[in-house]
């Protein structure tokens, strides 16, 4: 099957195409920079084409011979918004995927794979939930056949969340946690969340919603004694209030690429809790737990 990965050079997407690649699948990468394909490991064999979901009419064309799109764009700086440069959530999950989906319907593409996330909904205040909801709302009222994976926590080689985690934790006495409250998440390892998606397309999966995540509810606590463990390290852990940490990331929201801002703080402190049951039993996913992922590429 030809398929074009728009966002492919991502985190997520690079992945996804590596896992359709594998499958022998036809695999396209559309992205802003074309010649970055060459030079990611995870992208060897796929073909590369230049397109931006920002810009529609930089589309125009780029699925004419495709049977399907896989949209995992995820913006420059995720998931810090930066609104005053057009990186939003609003901008590249809603009105990119919309546009994504106008050019796969003009150019006849039959199939759509969204990634989506945990909690997605399109009545809510938080601008994520809100984008990635209104976009799922549109593919379903398309026509296209489409599926939607919403992960929970990802986490892999190239994720910059738990990575720069384990950096501190290497090197500092103590290891920080993000927010004193419970948090619920369900880590789930980068390659279990392509392989859902290869699974959609073997399994012909379609017109479905696909919750993606460990079977393990896991505190941030939890996490982190999680990956000392694997990473053999003893550091006690020190919560940080979410509401200090906004505080002290306030003034930040005035750098040109900001580190972390109050939203990206929210952001990194929410629940993400899903229900595995279609991944395991429809999709035959059974997805690693939080230790497991991290075995197999943190002690390179």
């Amino acid at each position: 099957m030809n398929i074009v990965v728009a966002g492919g050079t991502g985190f997520l997407g690079r992945h996804i195409t590596k896992a359709l690649l594998t499958d022998g699948h036809d695999v396209t990468v559309l992205g802003r920079s074309p010649d970055k394909v060459s030079t990611i490991p995870e992208l060897q064999g796929a073909n590369a084409t230049k397109g931006d979901v920002t810009e529609p009419a930089s589309l125009r064309g780029r699925l004419d011979r495709a049977d399907a799109v896989v949209q995992a764009v995820q913006f420059p700086n995720h998931p810090i918004e930066v609104p005053r440069k057009g990186l939003t959530y609003d901008r590249y999950d809603r009105q990119g995927t919309i546009s994504v989906l106008a050019e796969a319907q003009r150019a006849g593409v039959g199939k759509l794979v969204y990634i989506s996330g945990a909690g997605a909904d399109p009545t809510s205040e938080k601008t994520w939930y809100r984008a990635k909801g209104l976009a799922e709302r549109a593919i379903i009222a398309s026509g296209i056949e489409y599926a939607i994976v919403r992960p929970s926590w990802a986490y892999g080689p190239e994720d910059r969340a738990l990575n720069r985690i384990a950096e501190i934790a290497r090197f500092s006495p103590v290891l920080p946690q993000l927010g004193s409250a419970v948090q619920r998440i369900q880590p789930v390892y980068v390659d279990d969340i392509a392989l859902a998606v290869a699974r959609i397309f073997d399994r012909e999966a379609w017109n479905d919603i696909y919750e993606v995540g460990s079977r393990e509810v896991m505190t941030m606590n939890e996490v982190g004694h999680t990956l000392l463990d694997v990473i053999g390290k003893k550091r006690p852990l020190l919560p940080v209030p979410a509401s200090v940490l906004k505080l002290a990331t306030a003034p930040l929201k005035l750098l040109p690429n900001p580190p972390m801002t109050p939203q990206g703080i929210e952001f990194a402190t929410q629940d993400g809790l899903v229900d595995v049951t279609k991944m395991v039993e429809v999709l035959g996913v059974e997805p690693l737990t939080l230790r497991e992922g991290l075995a197999r590429y943190m002690n390179r």
